[in-house]
């Protein structure tokens, strides 16, 4: 015998997988096309703005409008992030640690990401646009400091965004690898190597956020191991 007046109600399955590479376009999409478009605007030839300071107003345009996705998207999505405390960084403590663990870790696959491409594809060129930014450039700060915030770019998505998305609705481990596998799909075009290294780093920052529950150590490895590779082209030990 039913019972009056109640209703049961079955929740109806949600496709995490979907909307997680709909979020993870976002990625490609908001920083990419403001980074690019404003980088064009003002390193065009009419502006007389140095390429190393368009790139660093580009990037910081590029992160604005990356917190600004995050905030739209964690209120819709509901994903309970404290915008506020997301970022926190102490010099001491757990936090650094795993900063430090991380970077070991990260450093350790760029090293033999470099040992197997030189020994087994001692031709391959990556991509020469950065060596060309970065060929007589003595302002190394800016460029730097852009490569750091478009790696925060990324984060905010893939980890901030993507990673909780999945681990709401999917669990940790599944969260875990495939916010690494769109982050390496994403750096589509690359020899297989430079894919299952980027696959490897993006385990790396999924851990490190998950243990510290701040955004600001997965964006710190990214930065770092994006101006590690930029040194590395400009140095022309490997093109990557």
């Amino acid at each position: 015998m039913e019972k009056a007046g109640i209703i049961s109600e079955v929740a109806q399955p949600v496709n995490w997988l979907w909307r997680s590479v709909v979020l993870a376009a976002l990625t490609l999409m908001v920083p990419s096309l403001a980074y690019l478009g404003v980088f064009e605007l003002f390193s065009a030839s009419y502006s007389g703005m140095p390429k190393y300071l368009a790139e660093f107003l580009a990037a910081g345009i590029a992160l604005f409008l990356s917190m600004l996705t995050l905030k739209v998207y964690n209120d819709k999505e509901a994903l309970g992030l404290d915008i506020k405390q997301l970022f926190p960084l102490r010099p001491l403590g757990r936090m650094w640690r795993v900063f430090l663990a991380g970077a070991v870790a990260d450093l350790g696959l760029i090293v033999a990401f470099i040992a197997v491409m030189l020994k087994y594809y001692p031709d391959y060129e990556g991509s020469t646009a950065i060596i060309k930014m970065w060929a007589g450039n003595d302002k190394w700060f800016f460029v730097l400091t852009s490569t750091f915030m478009y790696a925060a770019c990324e984060e905010i998505f893939l980890r901030g965004l993507v990673f909780s998305y999945i681990k709401k609705h999917a669990g940790f481990m599944k969260a875990l690898l495939v916010s690494s596998l769109i982050f390496s799909l994403m750096h589509g075009g690359r020899i297989w190597g430079a894919l299952l290294m980027i696959f490897l780093s993006g385990l790396v920052y999924g851990l490190a956020y998950e243990k510290t529950r701040s955004l600001a150590v997965p964006c710190l490895l990214h930065g770092l191991h994006n101006s590690v590779l930029r040194v590395i082209g400009v140095l022309g030990l490997i093109g990557g």
